[in-house]
Order: C-alpha cells, then structure tokens, then sequence
C-alpha cells in the first residue's frame, strides 16, 4: 500500500503489481496444497484438513475482494470523496474496502463504468447524489447492517439498476432517492425505516411490488411512487397514519389496496389516475380526503366513505365514470365543487343528514343517476350541481333552498317534475334550460325573479306564477306560453312588459 499527499488529502492507492498479485499467487498455492494434502498425507484426519484451510481461503478471498477497483476511489479519514470513472475496472465492479465509513456527496458522479459495487460493513451513510447518473449501475450489493442514511437523490437516474437490498439498519431515505429507476422491480422497506422523503421512488417506471415491514413509518410522503405505472401490489405498514398528496398518482396498475386501520388521512391526488383501482377499504380512522384525491380512477366500481368525513372536496371522485354506489356518512355536510362530475354509472345517492351545501357541478355529467333524496338541512346548491344528469326525473328542493341557481338542472332532459321550495326568491339564469320533459312548473308567492333563458329550450307547456306581483323576469327568460296566475294581478302582470306576451290565466 502505498500513501501520496495531495492538496485534497491523502489518497490511498493499492498498487495491484505488487500486494494484490502477491495475495492472487498465494490463494493458488493454497488451493494446489488443498488439493494434493490428501494424497501426501493419507494417514491424516483429511476433513479436519480440509475444514481449516478452507476458512482460511475463505478469509483471504474476501481480502482480496475487498480491495477490487480500490485504485479508483479517494479516501480521506473514512469517507469516500471521490471516484475516477477512468480508473474503475473493465468489468465496472468495485468493493469498498472496510475502511469506509461514508460515501460523500456526488462521490461517483460521472462514473459510466460503474456496474456493481459491493458496499462495505462499515459504510454509515450514503451522501446526497452519491450515485446520481451513473446508467450502468445493475446491482447495488448487501448493503450491510451499519447503513443509516440514504441521501437526497442518492441513486437517481441509476435507470440501470435492478437490485438492491436495504438493510435492517436504514432508518432515513432522503427526497428523490430513487428517483427515475426505471429498471427497478421490487423493493422492501425495512422495519427499521421511520423517514421517506418526498418522491422517494418518483418515476420508477418497473417497480412491481413494494414491500413495508415493522411498525415505524407513519407518513407515505408527497409522490413517493408518483407515475409508477406497472406497480401492481403494496404492503402498507400497519402504523401507517397519513399518505401525503400525489403518493400514488398515476400507479396505473395498481388493482386494490387495503388500507391499515388507524389511518387518519388521504391527501390530495393520493390515487390519481389509478386507472385499474377497482377496490380500496378505507377505514372509519380516516377523518380527511383530500381534493382529487380518486380523480380518475376509472375501474373503481364501489365505496364506502369513513365514518366521520365531514366535506367531500373538489374533484375527488371526478371521471370515476365506474363508480355505481357511493355510501355517504351522515357526518358529511359539504359536497365540494365538482365532487362526482362526470361520475357516469351513478345511479343513485342517499344523501347525508348533516349535509349543507352542494357546490358547483358536484353531480355534473351523472347521466345514470335517477334519484335524489335531499335532506331538510340543505341550503345552498351551486351552479350546474345536477347539470347534464340526463336521467334524473323528479327533484325535490329543500325548503332553505331560496335561490334556484344558475344553470342547475341544464339540459336534465328526462326532469318531468321539480317542486320548488316555498320560499323561493329567484329563478337564475338557464336553471331548466334544455329541460325538454318538463311540462309543468309552479312558482310560489315568493319569487321575485327570474333571469336570462331560465326556461329556454324546455318543454314547459304551463307556467304557474302565484307571486301577487309579477316578479322581475328578464325579457329573454325563454317562454311565452300558458301562464297562471292569481285573478286579482291579472291586470298586473299584463300591463308588465314581459309578461304581457304570455298567455296569461
């Protein structure tokens, strides 16, 4: 071995000429004097022979093994700094001598030739980027029971590598450390993991199967395995408390997950774009969904939301066009803007007792659903909430519901009877447009407008306005027929510009 100075620190090169062909010719020796002992010495216990200079072999092939593509590698006080890709053996294989505590930042950055390594017992820590880029890496080999720390990005874009073990030891996975593994198939997290950074295996287009043993990992962070496309089966801990926003998105693969018990929440875009997702048990632990949380998750047929819930948020069930039956808890008291748009197979909704509000286009585009039951606790309703629900036929709107909104029931085709609430106040713009089955609609005493093309395109044959004076209607509110209304305002309503065009009764 032999020592040079240099302005970085010592550089520790193991002349091969010299120690490593000595070792190599002595191994030799040894396995001639294995073979032939028998032969000299026959009246000798050959197994006891046999067993020791076997251990010895044994032990000296590790030593010269461990000192495989060492020229390459600067080493200073137990870290690695730095690997010359220049210098790395033509079969692109290393073993870190034990001497290695740590592999420092961007240690191999730009080592093409590298293709296995053999990381050493007493290696605590691997750097950020230590292994960043290098695209022919295949095998990263035991890594031993003292490794701690996988750092930030520490095998990205390795799109080479298929195998690696984590050790019983591993307790941290910095951001991004796998990022773009695209050869990766299977992974096991091991028990003694208690942190994964944000997109940990982001983009590891091969990835199959995941693994989670022990009881320490409480978080799934943000993008963990974000467009893992072929992953197909997941284990999750069962001290599993949060999965973080996008933690699965775009696992196209991925048919069901069982969630544990004692999960609290799902984050925003968790399963996004789960394509295959047919069936997923959410337990009553969860109190959070967050929003877009189901986006797409086209296969998912079924749900049973937890016990708890109180809003369902934006987008969380949007395109689920699979998605027949939905059991809504009575804690649920918000129904957020378009919640279960486009929802297709919906055919029915029991609605909760608590719920308050229904945003915009929650129901918009549920071309199956038939039936509505809105509870008495129901006081707003948002523009386009049941837009484009082709089969529902009859509505029955609470009575806080004072304000018919904007757009509505546009283009409920099949609606033949709405009853409205007895305090309503206004009618807003295009609320039945293309309601072409609804015949028939009667306006308490309350109402005092009715906006642009409220009834345009419907097939409303009668009108009945009970309203003593006419209410303030927009010259364009979109009918002219048969209008009935109280005796004694009949004059009214036919000196009112609008209403004077009608066909009052």
């Amino acid at each position: 071995m032999q020592f040079f100075a240099s302005r970085e620190g010592v550089r520790c090169v193991f002349v091969t000429c010299s120690l490593c062909v000595r070792m190599r010719c002595f191994f030799c020796y040894l396995a001639i004097i294995l073979y032939f002992c028998p032969l000299i010495y026959k009246d000798m216990k050959t197994t006891t022979l046999y067993k020791y200079l076997f251990i010895v072999l044994f032990f000296g092939v590790r030593l010269v093994l461990a000192q495989q593509g060492v020229e390459a590698l600067f080493i200073k006080e137990g870290v690695l700094l730095k690997c010359e890709d220049a210098k790395i053996p033509s079969d692109g294989y290393i073993a870190l001598p034990h001497t290695v505590k740590a592999i420092a930042a961007e240690a191999f950055k730009g080592c093409m030739r590298l293709q296995r390594i053999s990381v050493s017992g007493g290696v605590t820590t691997i750097g950020d980027h230590a292994f960043a880029g290098c695209n022919h890496l295949t095998k990263v080999e035991m890594l031993p029971n003292s490794v701690t720390t996988i750092g930030v990005q520490a095998f990205a874009f390795c799109v080479k590598l298929k195998d690696i073990n984590l050790p019983n030891t591993v307790a941290t996975i910095g951001e991004e450390a796998f990022r773009g593994c695209f050869a990766l198939e299977h992974i096991e997290i091991p028990e003694s993991m208690s942190l994964i950074g944000s997109s940990a295996f982001m983009d590891c287009s091969g990835l199959k199967q995941v693994s989670f043993f022990g009881n320490a990992l409480s978080v799934i962070p943000s993008q963990l395995f974000y467009q893992c496309k072929v992953l197909v089966q997941v284990t999750l801990p069962p001290s599993l408390r949060h999965i973080k926003s996008s933690a699965f998105a775009y696992c196209e693969s991925l048919p069901e997950l069982v969630l544990p018990e004692g999960l609290e929440s799902i984050g925003d875009d968790a399963f996004e774009y789960c394509k295959s997702l047919k069936g997923i048990s959410i337990p009553d632990s969860v109190f959070f969904i967050g929003a877009s949380a189901f986006h797409s998750c086209s296969a998912l047929a079924t749900l049973k939301l937890p016990y708890g819930l109180r809003h369902i948020l934006n987008d969380t069930f949007l395109d689920c066009v699979s998605l027949s039956s939905v059991v809504i808890p009575d804690t649920v008291e918000k129904i957020n803007m378009q919640a279960f748009r486009n929802c297709s197979s919906l055919i029915a909704v029991q609605m909760p007792l608590a719920l308050t509000d229904i945003f915009y286009g929650a129901f918009y585009g549920c071309k199956n659903l038939q039936y509505i039951d809105l509870p008495e606790n129901v006081k707003y309703i948002g523009v386009f909430a049941f837009a484009e629900c082709v089969s529902l036929q009859t509505i029955e709107l609470p009575r806080a519901v004072v304000d018919v909104a904007a757009k509505v029931f546009y283009n409920c085709t099949n609606l033949t009877e709405v009853n409205l609430s007895k305090f309503t106040t206004s009618i807003g713009v295009q609320s039945f447009y293309g309601c072409a089955n609804l015949k028939e609609l009667k306006l308490p005493n309350t109402v005092e407008k009715i906006d642009l093309a409220a009834f345009e395109n419907s097939g409303l044959a009668e009108l009945h306005c009970r309203a003593l004076t006419p209410p303030i209607a927009n010259r364009s509110f979109g009918y002219k027929g048969k209008v009935v209304v109280p005796y004694r305002s009949l004059e009214l309503y036919k000196q009112a510009e609008v209403w004077k065009d009608c066909v009052l009764e």
